[in-house]
């Protein structure tokens, strides 16, 4: 889920990119995320109320469409527990499905193959037998429903409940109530994580996914405004696991952002890291008030973490990334130091396409709201960033421009391969001016961004916040300003990619017109 948060656990096996290869591999394609994860999730188009059918009818469309461009996970978001009954809604209490030991399970109505205690393993291997990787979204800590039934703390090893002190442990016990989860106050409330109690609760939680076949996971935080945390995991079956090498992601929320909890994240990626055949994909939502700073403290403990409240096809969320995308990329945490691999900030889903409403009861049921213009600039934004690209759209109604863009082999090649990745100060352009490394959260004026390509091509891209036309324009010999080591003279040979235009030499400088909301992406091949 995106609105405020929500926690997608995705089990991604057999074929991955981020896969874990034989040992005589290279070290680097040992990593975990060793690139900006790719997949869809079901939040944008259907809220929380998808069905089993619904879900694999999209799986099915996405390893036809595109899994062959790199987009290997699909996500079940958050709620699968909850019923779909009258008056249901985010933040319901007592309609949810939990076990003995509290923990949550997917609702038999929408989830058939669920019924006789299966969770979602017969889902999980569905998906794996297409070449995808399975996710699905929790909430952090405990629910509502489990602490007032006040239900026993299963200890996953010995098999029965968990014993301490010469006493059972309950959920009562391990609760914090006095931190609710912001957005679902009724829901969810944290662990106390320095309890044997609490982390053998959150253990149980792990390995009941990981016993589902589970590979990627998304947790989503208690944000103050829109932050949650998650923590869940994954893990493959073990029928499975001597014939394949899975990828697991685990996003966790309520425990990012406003509502940072070192202590559970600790938890759950210590869990992570004993998972020797199966690699997981640790990741963190959503990221409302995040910094570098704070992703600096979970060093090493994750994989992605978002960086941002919920996105939605609006302007003002798109313009809102532009700032705090240019300082993650500052930080140097594009591709830094993750989970037994790498990490990556993470601007969130794309609602591109076919979409639903946040907090929705319904389906997809009406187009994006941004503009082509505005789609270009987001996608454009997310690949020079190097952002995870999570498409949220209904697949099923998968337009041919919709499928354009998120499959644009030169945004794709961006979000991948290339390097020196950064926001790029040298511009000049309309009343807004010159953009600089100190220009804020502006909904106008012009930006920029930089990286390089793995044959020595530079891609340099304009953006136009502006509510007109705007000529944007760039001194070829202040380009290696941004790129250290870098000595690029003119002239260069380029060509714009969203318009196709080649602008053969450019002796000076680079330019474009580029419409209100829209941006330019160039490839240049200099001296």
């Amino acid at each position: 889920m995106k609105f405020f948060a929500l926690s997608i656990l995705c089990f991604f096996s057999s074929l991955l990119l981020h896969r874990i290869p034989s040992a005589n591999a290279a070290d680097k394609e040992t990593e975990h995320a060793a690139l900006p994860p790719r997949g869809w999730n079901s939040y944008d188009a259907f809220c929380w109320i998808i069905s089993e059918q619904e879900f694999l009818e999209s799986a099915d469309i996405v390893a036809k469409r595109l899994l062959p461009h790199g987009y290997e996970y699909v996500v079940v978001d958050y709620l699968w527990y909850r019923k779909k009954v009258k008056g249901a809604h985010i933040d319901s209490e007592g309609i949810d499905l939990i076990d003995e030991w509290g923990r949550m399970v997917p609702d038999p109505e929408r989830w058939p193959s669920s019924k006789g205690g299966k969770g979602f393993t017969e889902i999980a291997k569905k998906v794996h037998d297409i070449g995808l990787k399975f996710g699905i979204h929790v909430m952090k800590g405990i629910s509502t429903q489990a602490v007032n039934a006040n239900t026993l703390i299963y200890d996953y090893d010995k098999g029965g409940p968990y014993m301490e002190a010469g006493r059972q442990w309950r959920a009562q016990d391990i609760a914090i109530k006095e931190k609710p989860c912001a957005w679902m106050p009724h829901g969810f409330m944290a662990v106390n994580t320095k309890l044997g109690a609490g982390k053998a609760f959150l253990r149980s939680l792990h390995k009941q996914y990981a016993d589902w076949g589970v590979d990627f996971g998304t947790f989503e935080q208690f944000p103050s405004i829109f932050i949650a945390m998650l923590l869940i995991v994954l893990n493959l079956f073990s029928r499975l696991i001597n014939s394949f090498t899975f990828c697991l992601a685990v996003k966790h929320d309520c425990a990012f952002g406003d509502d940072l909890d070192e202590g559970e994240i600790a938890v759950v990626s210590e869990v992570f890291k004993g998972q020797q055949n199966r690699p997981i994909i640790y990741s963190l939502s959503p990221g409302t008030s995040a910094t570098p700073a704070m992703a600096q403290k979970i060093n090493g403990l994750a994989n992605m973490y978002r960086v941002t409240g919920d996105d939605w096809d609006s302007w003002p969320d798109v313009a809102a990334h532009f700032s705090v995308a240019r300082d993650f990329a500052a930080a140097n945490m594009t591709g830094a130091l993750g989970l037994k691999g790498k990490s990556w900030p993470d601007l969130d889903m794309l609602p591109l396409g076919w979409l639903t409403d946040a907090n929705s009861t319904q389906g997809p049921y009406r187009a994006c709201k941004l503009t082509q213009d505005e789609q270009k600039t987001q996608i454009t934004l997310w690949a020079m960033a190097k952002s995870p690209l999570m498409f949220g759209g209904d697949v099923r109604k998968l337009d041919d421009t919709t499928y354009g863009l998120i499959t644009n082999p030169t945004l794709l090649e961006i979000d991948h391969h290339s390097s020196n990745n950064k926001e790029f100060p040298y511009i000049n352009g309309g009343k807004g001016g010159a953009t600089g490394p100190s220009a804020g959260a502006i909904a106008s004026g012009v930006r920029s961004w930089i990286a390089t390509g793995r044959k020595g091509e530079i891609y340099l891209a304009f953006f136009n916040l502006n509510n007109a036309k705007t000529t944007i324009w760039a001194e070829i010999a202040d380009l290696s300003k941004a790129i250290p080591g870098w000595k690029i003279k003119p002239p260069c040979k380029g060509t714009e990619i969203w318009s196709g235009k080649d602008f053969g030499v450019m002796k000076k400088s680079v330019w474009a017109e580029v419409e209100t909301h829209g941006c330019a992406l160039f490839v240049l091949n200099c001296n």
